[in-house]
């Protein structure tokens, strides 16, 4: 709980550069997928964090481009407008 003035400054802060970098990263998505929104951008993150986490558990490591494919294709599960 943020009670000093410092505190209370750097949550409001982090939470305006929150706003704005989702406002960027959603921008550039939208180029491609019209429909993407906040919610389809919360989903891609987490997607993407519980593949590299499974990916760490693997004994070796798939090559590059099925890492990329990998990736891809099941941060993708939680979207609701798939591009």
């Amino acid at each position: 709980m943020n009670v000093t003035p410092t505190g209370v400054t750097n949550a409001a802060k982090l939470s305006l550069f929150m706003v704005n970098g989702a406002y960027q990263l959603r921008t550039d998505i939208r180029q491609r997928a019209p429909n993407y929104s906040v919610l389809a951008l919360k989903a891609d993150c987490r997607g993407y964090t519980y593949v590299e986490e499974t990916i760490t558990m693997l004994p070796e490591k798939p090559e590059p481009i099925f890492l990329t494919k990998i990736l891809n294709q099941v941060a993708g599960l939680g979207r609701i407008h798939a591009p």
